[in-house]
């Protein structure tokens, strides 16, 4: 039995070695990875989408030069009087909007009294 046994190994020198290569390799990697220093100070990182008032606040800080001072001149947010909807002045459909049919709104609340709704592109340009 014992004469068998190394005759295999033998016979299979080469495919041991490099097995145990791989496996050596798997656990010096791993051990390797448990000495990475994890501060227990590290929080999650949490995205969630902004409420109104947030999205309100962020506009007057951080809308693009353009749209900013049009919006120091007029308002916030524009509409037309030919449509029901209010868009970010960077959207690309409220540069459409003739300035002679142009409505302004200081705020959601002001768009949303007025019988407004959000452009269906209005999450992708909020600033």
């Amino acid at each position: 039995m014992l004469s068998y046994f190394k005759e295999t190994v033998k016979k299979n020198e080469s495919d041991i070695l490099l097995t145990i290569t791989i496996v050596l390799v798997a656990l010096i990697s791993f051990g390797a990875g448990l000495f990475i220093d994890f501060s227990e100070d590290n929080q999650s990182i949490v995205i969630q989408q902004p409420t109104a008032s947030i999205q309100q606040s962020l506009a007057g800080t951080c809308e693009s030069s353009s749209a900013k001072a049009t919006a120091d001149k007029e308002g916030i947010f524009v509409g037309s009087v030919n449509s029901n909807k209010y868009h970010w002045p960077d959207c690309p459909s409220a540069k459409k909007i003739a300035e002679q049919n142009q409505i302004w709104f200081n705020s959601e609340q002001e768009a949303q009294n007025a019988n407004y709704i959000r452009c269906s592109n209005f999450e992708k340009y909020t600033p």
